[in-house]
């Protein structure tokens, strides 16, 4: 019996299912999450995730990949496109292939502090970005970090190279005011119902959001064009478990919101109510 997923466990969702069913528009949504909790507040069962693990569409640190879990013990040295640590519940590195050693030499041990590691790009030092614009007086300290956290990954030029990748972007609606945000999502998903919608109304292939990040969960709003159906009420408000207070994670980043609402316009069943 494979070990048992805790919430802490950290996933990497490697492939998508076959589309045309429900599983796989819960799979849209709950794709980008890093870890067993996440992935759960994004809509997924824990069944679903271990049916990913075996089918081979997710990685975790508990079990292995399917490709590691059918291969030979005997079959011999792994291609250089897959070598990996076994436990790391990462995607496969390149790793050049090592010098022989002389025959007379012992070859050496491999150690944890030898191993190459694929580097995680949220995790490496953002370049300095200048917010001594922003007005923070009276805010609490939680407030604060976070909000100046969140500017800083946004507007450093690795987050707007990440955005443009992406098909999202980020702007401040208040210079001021860190806690507002205006957000296009671009490149909708162009087999969808609603990029149907918006080719028929002669609309380019882009929402309008707009963002507010208080000290608990977001909220957001559709501003352009009105829509429909799905998470979307009629007002524009999006509401699905993340935006509540209960299924917020402190851990969850706007870009990986942003991400996980174009999931939800590009597979759910939200349609364009009026262009006014």
């Amino acid at each position: 019996m494979p070990p048992k997923l805790t919430d802490d466990t950290p996933l990497t969702f490697l492939e998508h299912k076959r589309a045309g069913s429900k599983a796989h528009e819960r799979f849209q949504r709950y794709k980008v999450a890093k870890t067993v909790a996440e992935a759960l507040r994004l809509g997924a069962s824990r069944s679903d995730i271990t049916s990913d693990i075996k089918a081979g569409f997710c990685t975790s640190g508990a079990l292995p990949p399917k490709e590691a879990q059918k291969r030979p013990l005997d079959s011999g040295p792994l291609p250089k496109a897959k070598v990996q640590r076994e436990d790391s519940g990462r995607p496969p590195v390149s790793i050049p292939e090592p010098s022989l050693p002389e025959p007379s030499q012992k070859p050496p041990e491999a150690s944890s502090s030898s191993m190459p590691r694929e580097q995680d790009a949220s995790k490496q030092p953002l370049q300095q970005v200048d917010l001594s614009f922003a007005n923070m007086s009276g805010k609490p300290m939680r407030y604060v970090k976070r909000t100046m956290g969140e500017a800083k990954r946004l507007l450093s030029p690795e987050g707007l190279a990440e955005a443009e990748k992406s098909g999202y972007r980020f702007c401040l609606k208040d210079k001021e005011n860190l806690a507002r945000w205006f957000v296009q999502l671009r490149d909708i998903n162009p087999d969808g119902k609603l990029a149907a919608d918006l080719k028929k109304h002669n609309l380019d292939a882009s929402i309008d959001l707009e963002l507010v990040l208080p000290d608990g969960a977001a909220f957001v709003r559709v501003v352009y064009p009105q829509l429909k159906g799905g998470f979307v009420f009629e007002r524009g408000g999006i509401c699905f478990e993340p935006l509540t207070q209960k299924g917020w994670a402190p851990s969850m980043t706007l870009p990986t919101l942003a991400i996980a609402i174009k999931g939800i316009l590009d597979y759910g069943d939200v349609r364009i109510a009026g262009v006014g």
